[in-house]
């Protein structure tokens, strides 16, 4: 399958690369409809998600037993949420960092706990 190689992902896509990540294992379809909360979808929806993440080239399959297939993620959840702050940061700061990171602190709730732990981090830089 061509991998397109796609940057982001949609809500529902994300839904299933979370309970991919979360299972640490290469999974069937069935398994990953199971992790979902009340009301899951059908079986062909998750099917089809698994079909645009491989060609997204987020996601891979192995061939399991008779006409089963695994799935597992190709790119970890760090790596792309990295990926994303980067093209938020790229796209509406400029590249700045300092400008991300002030328009969290000003327009976040962001408590006095939260400041000093990342003053701390950036201390320790």
């Amino acid at each position: 399958m061509k991998k397109e190689n796609n940057k982001t992902l949609t809500r529902a896509e994300m839904q299933v690369m979370n309970i991919l990540w979360s299972m640490g294992k290469a999974a069937d379809v069935h398994e990953v409809v199971e992790r979902y909360e009340e009301p899951r979808p059908a079986y062909t929806t998750v099917s089809t998600y698994m079909k645009i993440l491989t060609t997204k080239g987020f996601v891979d399959y192995k061939k399991g037993t008779g006409k089963q297939y695994l799935y597992f993620p190709v790119i970890s959840r760090a790596e792309y949420t990295s990926r994303v702050m980067r093209d938020v940061k790229d796209s509406f700061f400029g590249g700045s960092a300092s400008s991300l990171l002030r328009f969290f602190v000003e327009n976040e709730q962001i408590d006095e706990k939260e400041i000093r732990e990342l003053l701390d981090l950036v201390n320790r830089q």
